[in-house]
């Protein structure tokens, strides 16, 4: 039986935080697999989660206010594992997703969809030029990292700027493409410039785009570093690294997407459910989302495709930092036949043009 009551959590951290030398001496393997199985797909006993914690607090470097607090995320940890150890037990295949404790599993899912996930209401006639490629020569796979158009896994922190990651993304992806230099750029420009978006609580890879081409180009992250908070337009005291000319939406179809992602990276919004925050391997499928929905409440960037084990999958980087998926990127399956892909990422995707 897990544990249920505040108070009784209460008294198992006292005697945690009272006896630290025994949790201390308690180790844990890569990915906890001596507790959780290497699946992560059993419960763990009350002793267990309790040291289980305790690791896991330790590895993250979390520090809580006091007693309550750690209390409080303690609840949160118990049911994230119970979450996790319920649909990792689900899994038929080596390659379908797996869940873990990564560095979110003391966040809620309401807390988690409060700062990182924002519903984004896309225009159905935005004034895009839309680009209704459904019929390309593509290689069966593709890599843009290998192929240096991507740069490093980044971290948006506490603020829901992911759409100005995923416009950099492709930004980078394309000048890198069309001049064979690879440059990080800022998305702390587009949070204080791009004033059509709203900063931290959400934006459109669109409207960065088009805000990029307008200025005549994007500073460089060296140049205009990343503050997580939306402050004052510094682009006219800044050099400009990068352009473009203009950019276009795909057909809202797999082809469509896979035809721009032959050519470049390409920035794609989708519908974030609970379970993607605990994402940790394997070929997501979306079990969570809203079917035939166009709905999207987070932006990242397709850097190619694959397949695993009969399944095809889109590459993906996140904002999240290297400490979520695989490295700070997950794999999104593919040919589903699902009106809008998995998670309507086939629904809004976007990519820049570079002559």
């Amino acid at each position: 039986m897990m544990i249920s009551h505040t108070s009784k959590l209460f008294f198992l951290f006292f005697i945690c935080t009272t006896f630290l030398c025994l949790c201390s001496s308690f180790s844990v393997p890569t990915q906890y697999s001596s507790i959780l199985g290497p699946n992560l797909d059993k419960l763990p006993s009350q002793d267990e989660a309790i040291q289980l914690f305790h690791q896991w607090k330790k590895d993250h470097g979390r520090v809580y206010q006091d007693l309550g607090e750690m209390a409080k995320k303690f609840e949160n940890f118990l049911s994230n594992l119970k979450y996790i150890t319920d649909s990792n037990a689900k899994r038929k295949s080596s390659y379908d997703f797996l869940l873990g404790v990564n560095t979110f599993a003391d966040w809620s899912a309401n807390e988690f969809q409060e700062t990182f996930l924002h519903d984004i209401d896309m225009p159905k006639d935005n004034g895009t030029r839309k680009l209704n490629d459904l019929a390309c020569r593509a290689p069966s796979f593709l890599d843009w990292r290998s192929k240096g158009a991507v740069t490093h896994v980044k971290d948006q922190k506490n603020c829901g700027s992911c759409w100005a990651f995923s416009a950099t993304g492709a930004i980078e992806g394309i000048n890198a493409i069309v001049t064979g230099k690879l440059t990080t750029l800022s998305e702390q420009e587009l949070v204080d410039c791009e004033t059509v978006s709203q900063g931290c609580n959400s934006g459109w890879v669109d409207k960065a785009f088009n805000w990029v081409a307008r200025n005549r180009g994007i500073a460089s992250e060296k140049d205009y570093a990343y503050t997580a908070n939306q402050g004052v337009c510094r682009a006219s005291k800044v050099p400009k690294r990068e352009t473009i000319d203009s950019y276009y939406q795909t057909a809202q179809s797999d082809n469509g997407l896979l035809c721009a992602a032959a050519k470049q990276p390409v920035s794609v919004c989708l519908y974030a459910p609970q379970d993607f925050h605990l994402y940790t391997y394997g070929i997501y499928d979306g079990p969570n989302c809203p079917v035939d929905s166009d709905s999207t409440n987070h932006c990242v960037l397709v850097v190619g495709y694959d397949s695993r084990d009969g399944q095809d999958y889109w590459i993906v980087k996140n904002s999240w930092s290297k400490t979520w998926g695989m490295d700070g990127y997950m794999w999104i399956k593919r040919n589903t036949g699902k009106k809008y892909g998995v998670c309507a990422i086939n629904a809004w995707a976007h990519a820049p043009i570079k002559y």
